[in-house]
């Protein structure tokens, strides 16, 4: 009896304990629940979360597939194959929105045999400089497994849910019995959104037909690649089918030139000779390699009906009598030419832009201008 009294003593005193840490606990949650409702549904429940956010317009992901085999080493033109190939996908993404996902997928690249596709730079947004630093380090070597190529890029693209253009830069076809065009159907009927662009270069009449085919099983765009600049027309070509958004394109009127003719003063004149200073300013953030080129060129009587092929090159080339260059190792500056233009010929005036760092390419033209009368 005595026990009891003990236990419910004790059991007493512990309940009373229990009693009041409950009641402090209920006035914790008041304040708790107070300060929640004072700062609001939004903080309780984030409107940013995954499960609540209301998706946007996907973005069309870009991953090249890149021919690294050892026939990129091969010349088209006055280029190697391998350093078009750089150049122009690198002018392809540069103008690609930061928002747009970019990678690429070689074969090649010093791997002997048949399995040497690998995925060197993955899908990512704004990672340009990687991208650009993994694409200028390929070295052509090795053979062409198109079809394995594929087949990486539908598996590493499979879990995606936004739709992917593939764009393959080759000069051959499959070398390694590989079927590409099965891979294809492959990859449609396991329901992957996906296009299929090519860039065909140097190819012979029945490697462009099979590439023909191809691209159109992989409902996209078969470019013929004969020299330098189809290769710039057909990026721009699909540069075109993009819907970029408006902030990213820039108006004609708006656009700031990177290479601006300041002033020309005449400093002597005489009966058959003139004699002038061109000044001129640049800004090239791009690079800091670059040369400003002078087109002395022949005045024309009427506008040409033919298309320059390069908006960034000096218009109708046929008609420049002489050009001189000023090369820079800066990203800005200014700078002059003295030059000397016979009294009686009509001519004009135009400077061009040159990047000359890696393969030399025109960046910009400050536009035609009269110099004699």
């Amino acid at each position: 009896m005595f026990c009891f009294r003990i236990f419910r003593s004790i059991l007493h005193k512990n309940l009373s304990v229990l009693e009041v840490r409950i009641v402090k606990y209920k006035e914790i949650l008041k304040y708790i629940l107070l300060i929640l409702l004072l700062l609001g549904p939004s903080f309780i429940i984030s409107d940013t979360s995954p499960e609540l956010a209301v998706p946007g317009q996907p973005e069309t992901a870009k991953l090249f597939i890149l021919d690294a085999s050892g026939s990129m080493n091969e010349y088209l033109g006055i280029y190697q194959k391998v350093h078009l190939a750089k150049k122009y996908v690198r002018h392809y993404v540069d103008k690609l929105p930061e928002e747009t996902e970019v990678g690429f997928i070689a074969y090649g690249n010093r791997l002997p045999g048949c399995q040497s596709s690998r995925l060197y730079q993955p899908l990512e947004k704004g990672n340009r400089p990687g991208f650009q630093n993994k694409l200028f380090g390929l070295t052509p070597s090795g053979a062409t497994p198109l079809a394995e190529s594929i087949r990486i890029a539908g598996d590493y693209i499979v879990r995606r849910k936004s739709p992917t253009d593939l764009i393959l830069v080759t000069d051959g076809i499959e070398s390694c019995y590989g079927n590409p065009e099965k891979e294809l159907q492959v990859l449609q009927q396991k329901g992957i959104n996906f296009k299929m662009h090519i860039f065909g270069l140097g190819l012979k009449p029945e490697e462009k037909r099979v590439m023909q085919s191809l691209a159109k099983t992989g409902n996209g765009r078969y470019y013929n690649v004969g020299e330098d600049s189809d290769f710039f027309l057909a990026m721009e070509d699909l540069l075109k089918q993009e819907p970029l958004p408006k902030k990213a394109e820039l108006e004609p009127e708006k656009r700031k030139s990177k290479i601006r003719i300041a002033s020309i003063e005449k400093k002597q004149t005489d009966s058959e000779e003139n004699f002038y200073r061109v000044k001129f300013v640049f800004e090239n953030s791009d690079s800091e390699n670059q040369c400003v080129i002078l087109n002395l060129k022949r005045r024309s009587s009427a506008s040409s009906k033919i298309q320059n092929w390069n908006p960034q090159r000096a218009s109708e080339p046929e008609r420049v009598e002489r050009t001189e260059q000023i090369c820079f190792q800066t990203r800005k500056g200014e700078g002059e030419f003295q030059i000397s233009a016979p009294a009686h010929l009509p001519l004009n005036l135009e400077l061009e832009l040159w990047d000359t760092k890696g393969i030399p390419s025109s960046v910009d033209k400050s536009g035609e201008i009269k110099l004699t009368e």
